[in-house]
């Protein structure tokens, strides 16, 4: 593999939230179940099977003979230790707030009992995925320190960590006592540093990797017409430009309205994206239960003389604003360069200061922002609910918004348990609920990444996430 990143959060699961970390998570640790690869099913994994006992209790049989890393058996112990370590107030995990449990319970040799406090429609979703329900072992985490857990790892995936070398490699090999038999097939997969994406491009069409992500489309379209193998571009990366509302020129409706009439999405689209964008709420359109926005959606429609009569009517003619932007993500910049030069035709003077990746989500989740505006980038979620979580949980250090509509409308969404299709709704609405309010500028959502792969490689499938959730079923032809 061609790496772009090494994951700044190292190898804990449950502190895997960026797209480097789940991408090595993915293959170390796992949860109770598994997803498909469009994330619309949930199948067995460490448990081989669950029963749904009340509208807010779960049993989970877990799998015969699975197996830790290192040996041991993987008990019910470890599951609870798990799953409370995952939703503990005082840990530092993104998942946290997203589970509402009142008992995680062995009840047996080889069952788990799950109770929520309420009806929780992403508990089977969130428990399906190595980051936000990865299964730890007891025994391992409790005897390790902190960096420990960071750097080395101790689960049940596929591959097991062979050699770490910050800012070079990281190399894996086959876990042989892995319970899904005779996977995986690959007997290692050799993690390269290679930040450049040209350089990584060249290397994947030189034979020196075998599968790579790029984030450019142009790049994706050179790679694909050298018949290398190239994912489905998965519309999942909402570009989020996140607004202070609590103080400040942003804490006036008006304002706020005002930039998102004052942004050109379609050209946004067009030369940011190179046209793979499409419209979006918060939740991007190719998550399960996204919906797309439209240019009928809340102040989507570029309108600039609406716009400078709303910060007139302000008393905000000419507006200077700060915004924090990822430094080494080029469409992020761009985007906002762009949306700086639209913004300016209304009045408004924007301020881009591009800073590393960790300061952009130590400022989200520190809520020390230091700018009216903080822009990411959407990664498939959990769950829906967790895009919403990031910017809006009541509470949260990094929410700049007091809306307890909102959060009613939020805690409404994760409760509905009549159907995908319900839920889906409910998050169009408060996407349209969040674009009336002008909360968050949202020009688009695109591809975060194109997974592509050389023509020996046989047997992979690119998933929603990025993360390569299918390795375990890639072989190669000599």
């Amino acid at each position: 593999m061609g790496e772009d990143t090494q994951p700044v959060s190292g190898f804990d699961p449950m502190l895997a939230q960026a797209l480097d970390a789940k991408r090595i998570v993915s293959q170390f640790y796992e949860g109770l179940l598994s997803v498909s690869a469009d994330f619309t099913e949930v199948q067995p994994a460490l448990a081989s099977e669950w029963t749904q006992l009340s509208d807010t209790k779960y049993s989970f049989t877990l799998r015969a003979g699975a197996k830790f890393h290192d040996g041991s058996l993987v008990e019910p112990s470890d599951v609870v230790f798990s799953l409370n370590r995952i939703a503990d107030p005082a840990q530092n995990s993104p998942y946290k707030r997203l589970y509402d449990l009142k008992s995680v319970t062995a009840t047996g040799p080889d069952t788990v009992e799950i109770e929520t406090n309420a009806p929780q429609a992403s508990l089977l979703t969130l428990l399906g995925q190595p980051w936000s329900g990865g299964i730890v072992s007891e025994a391992w985490i409790t005897s390790h320190t902190a960096d420990q857990i960071k750097t080395t790892e101790n689960g049940t995936g596929p591959f097991s960590l062979a050699e770490f070398q910050e800012g070079a490699v990281i190399k894996t090999v086959r876990f042989e006592d892995y319970w899904d038999e005779q996977k995986p097939y690959l007997d290692g997969v050799d993690y390269r540093l290679i930040s450049a994406e040209a350089t990584r491009v060249q290397a994947l069409s030189s034979g020196s990797v075998d599968m790579i992500e790029v984030r450019a489309s142009t790049n994706a379209d050179t790679l694909k017409a050298k018949g290398i193998n190239v994912g489905p571009p998965f519309s999942i990366g909402t570009a989020w430009y996140a607004m202070n509302t609590l103080s400040g020129p942003l804490s006036d409706i008006k304002v706020r309205r005002a930039l998102s009439m004052g942004i050109d999405r379609d050209q946004l689209i067009q030369v940011a994206t190179l046209g793979e964008g499409v419209l979006s709420y918060t939740v991007p359109p190719a998550d399960p239960y996204g919906t797309e926005a439209s240019e009928d959606s809340p102040y989507y429609k570029h309108d600039p003389d609406a716009a400078k009569s709303l910060l007139a009517e302000a008393g905000q003619q000419s507006l200077a604003l700060s915004m924090l932007v990822r430094s080494d993500n080029p469409k992020a910049v761009s985007t906002a360069e762009l949306m700086k030069q639209q913004l300016s035709e209304i009045g408004v003077n924007l301020e881009i200061r591009t800073v590393p990746f960790n300061q952009v989500v130590n400022a989200v989740t520190g809520g020390e922002w230091n700018a009216d505006i903080v822009t990411l980038n959407a990664s498939l979620n959990a769950d829906p609910s967790q895009y919403l979580d990031l910017w809006f949980a009541q509470g949260a250090p990094g929410t700049k918004v007091d809306d307890p509509t909102l959060w009613k409308m939020m805690d409404e969404a994760d409760r509905i348990t009549t159907g995908n299709a319900d839920r889906s709704a409910k998050y169009a609405e408060i996407g349209n609920y969040i674009a009336e309010n002008a909360y968050q500028l949202v020009p688009y959502a695109s591809p975060v990444v194109y997974d592509t792969w050389a023509r020996k490689v046989h047997g992979f499938e690119a998933d929603l996430s990025a993360t390569r959730l299918l390795l375990k079923n890639a072989w190669i032809s000599r």
